[in-house]
C-alpha cells in the first residue's frame, strides 16, 4: 500500500476536498483506496464525503484499542473509497506519527493508496501525519500568500526525506491565458517541485460529488502510471474565440 499525505501551507485552499476527489478518481481506476482523517479538531473529510451519519467508530477508537481498525472503516458509495474517521474533540497530542503509521500498516493489506488528510499549517498534527507517510503531496492555489506557504512546507518537507508534488487548485483558465496568474511550470520553477494536477475553479459553490472529474482522472493517472499531463484550464480561452470568452468572462 502506497501512504500519501495530502497536505498544505494555509486552510481555505480547498484540501479536504481534494483528498476527496483524488481518493474517488483513483478508486475509479480499480484500486482500493482508504481516506485517513488525520485532522483532530477541525476535522471534516467525513461531512465533505456525506458520511458523518455512517460513523460509528473513529481513529481515536482504534488507538485506544475500543475497536479493531476494521470496524472504524466506513465505505463510501463510490465503490472500492473507504474513510478511516478523525474523532471529534478527540486530544491530537495523544496521537503521534507512530500511531498513525501502525494503523496504516493494519490497513496495508487490503488497500492499495492511503490517502491522509493533514492539518494545514506546520504544527504538531502536520508532523504527526508526515512522519507516518511514505509520499507527501502539497495543494496550494495560484495566489502569492498560498504559495508563499506552499514554498515553505515543500521545503520543510525535504528534511522528512520526502520529495513532494503539487496540486494547485481553484485555477482560473481565463486568467492563466491571459499571463495573469503563474503558469504550473513557472510555479514548479518557484517552488522547486513538481505539479502532478491542475484543478479548474468552477463557477459557483459545489459539493465533493459536483466537482469536474477530469483533472482528478489524469491526476489519478499520472500518480498510479506515471503518464499523462495535468489538464490544462487554459485551452479553452486561447485563440480568437478565447479572446472572447475572455471578454465575457465574470471578474
Amino acid at each position: 500500500m502506497k501512504s500519501i499525505v495530502i497536505t498544505s501551507g494555509k486552510g481555505g485552499v480547498g484540501k479536504t476536498t481534494v483528498t476527496a476527489c483524488f481518493g474517488k478518481a483513483l478508486a475509479a481506476l480499480g484500486k482500493r483506496v482508504v481516506l485517513m482523517d488525520a485532522d483532530f479538531g477541525l476535522n471534516n473529510l467525513d461531512v465533505v464525503l456525506g458520511l458523518e451519519n455512517r460513523v460509528a467508530y473513529d481513529i481515536a477508537d482504534v488507538i485506544d484499542n475500543r475497536c479493531r481498525v476494521r470496524q472504524a472503516l466506513v465505505e463510501s458509495d463510490v465503490r472500492n473509497l473507504f474513510l478511516l474517521p478523525s474523532a471529534h474533540g478527540y486530544l491530537g497530542e495523544k496521537v503521534t506519527a507512530q500511531n498513525l503509521r501502525l494503523v496504516l500498516n493494519s490497513l496495508a493489506a487490503t488497500f492499495d493508496y492511503a490517502l491522509v488528510d493533514c492539518p494545514a499549517g506546520i504544527e504538531a498534527g502536520f508532523r504527526r501525519a508526515v512522519g507516518a507517510c511514505e509520499r507527501a503531496m502539497v495543494v496550494t492555489t495560484p495566489h502569492m500568500s498560498a504559495l508563499r506557504d506552499a514554498n515553505k512546507v515543500v521545503a520543510l518537507l525535504s528534511s522528512y526525506k520526502l520529495c513532494p508534488t503539487l496540486i494547485v487548485n481553484r485555477v482560473r483558465g481565463d486568467l492563466l491565458a491571459a499571463n495573469k496568474i503563474p503558469t504550473p511550470a513557472e510555479i514548479t520553477q518557484m517552488l522547486k517541485a513538481e505539479v502532478d494536477g491542475v484543478i479548474p475553479e468552477t463557477d459557483g459553490v459545489y459539493g465533493y460529488s459536483a466537482m469536474p472529474t477530469k483533472p482528478f482522472e489524469l491526476l489519478a493517472r499520472r500518480v498510479c502510471y506515471g503518464t499523462g499531463e495535468p489538464l490544462d484550464p487554459a485551452a479553452d480561452y486561447r485563440g480568437l474565440f478565447g479572446a472572447i470568452r475572455r471578454k465575457f468572462k465574470r471578474g
